[in-house]
């Protein structure tokens, strides 16, 4: 994949991470304090953010889902052939949009960055 196409995904996920549906209806304002709770007291939001997250990386997922289709037909022709590409792609977009959200609630991030 170029590093042009990579930009243009982090663009994309990034747009379409601030368009996240908390609940109904618009994003829940509620959902910061939320994940700062959630690390307070030890818990992972990684996965509840995955939830939201996902849905928004729909053309990924479905691309990689007709890979893994293609790739059962044809895992006895060709024993080389695999679907990472299409998964990256989609882990990437979650990512993109998963990591800020729980980058800005980490303790040290009040200024905008966690080293000094």
């Amino acid at each position: 994949m170029s590093k042009q196409r990579k930009i243009f995904i982090k663009l994309i996920c990034r747009e379409m991470s601030n368009q996240v549906n908390f609940g109904e209806g618009k994003i829940n304002e509620n959902y910061p304090s939320a994940i700062k709770t959630m690390l307070e007291q030890g818990k992972d939001p990684k996965d509840l953010l995955i939830q939201y997250c996902r849905p928004q990386c729909k053309w990924y997922d479905d691309k990689y889902d007709r890979c893994v289709k293609a790739f059962l037909s044809l895992k006895n022709a060709d024993p080389e052939k695999n679907c990472m590409y299409p998964y990256r792609d989609l882990v990437t977009c979650v990512e993109a949009c998963v990591q800020p959200k729980i980058q800005h609630a980490l303790r040290g991030n009040e200024n905008g960055f966690i080293f000094h």
